[in-house]
């Protein structure tokens, strides 16, 4: 049977295997972003108090909240996917695969929602 090399990123085929492949590597690219972002910011330390105290006065908005509360939920997915494949390299848990992606997929959106709770708290 033939099936088209892009077959396993459809929507419809995806299964949670590929799904949580294609959210690691994807969220290890948002860490790199935020990374580079977090150091240009602190980079205006450089140019002085002032400037540096008005780059993040731009901060304590609303969007930018979210984006924070948004960054602690991938950083635990990211994490909690990446001790899931540690686990499976020592094939550990190799049975519940799709159950150990769920559960990580779960708890990193339950940390985004207290996170928002929480940053919405502070406005």
């Amino acid at each position: 049977m033939y099936k088209p090399v892009d077959a396993q990123f459809q929507a419809k085929a995806m299964r949670a295997g590929t799904a949580a492949w294609a959210l690691q590597r994807l969220s290890g690219l948002f860490l790199t972003a935020y990374l580079i972002t977090h150091l240009i910011v602190i980079g205006t330390v450089v140019r002085g108090k002032g400037s540096f105290d008005s780059m993040l006065s731009k901060f304590e908005s609303t969007p930018f909240l979210v984006l924070d509360a948004g960054l602690v939920g991938v950083v635990a997915f990211h994490g909690l996917n990446g001790a899931r494949l540690i686990l499976f390299d020592f094939a550990v848990g190799l049975r519940y695969q799709k159950a150990l992606f769920w559960a990580s997929y779960v708890i990193a959106v339950g940390v985004f929602v207290a996170m928002v709770v929480a940053a919405r708290n502070l406005l």
